[in-house]
């Protein structure tokens, strides 16, 4: 199992707060979300946002680990969800991830597709990854 890195940048995303405490993220041109902290009937807080790119990076890693093993599991669903630690920092502790697919193959093969998902998900192996931060000029 190879898997070659592509070289590839992220952003600029620009994310803004005001005294009414929306946060408004540009994520792409003409694109904005608004999400709210804590949590409102418009908007998600950044936490639903980071546990949803998780599940959102994890689909697409299993689909292709699948195809990569030429295995056809049909449509791939992820249903994530995450618990906040109980001490310091504040942060989320834990993720869990249910993968459901039209097509469940042997458990071994089962094994082998998470293996190289996880080994590929870009979110999940960056949620430990440090974060530098300054002032802009």
């Amino acid at each position: 199992m190879a898997i070659r890195i592509k070289p590839k940048t992220y952003g600029p995303y620009t994310t803004a707060i005001g005294p009414n405490k929306i946060i408004h993220v540009a994520t792409a041109a003409k694109q904005t979300v608004a999400i709210t902290s804590p949590s409102t009937e418009e908007a998600g807080t950044p936490v639903d946002f980071l546990v949803s790119a998780l599940g959102a990076c994890l689909a697409p890693s299993f689909h292709h680990a699948a195809q990569e093993m030429k295995i056809d599991v049909g449509t791939v669903s992820v249903e994530v969800s995450a618990r906040k630690a109980e001490d310091l920092p504040d942060r989320v502790g834990s993720y869990s991830a249910a993968v459901a697919l039209d097509h469940v193959p042997g458990a071994e093969d089962c094994a082998e597709l998470i293996k190289r998902a996880k080994a590929r998900c870009t979110v999940s192996n960056s949620l430990n990854g440090p974060v530098e931060m300054r002032i802009a000029d």
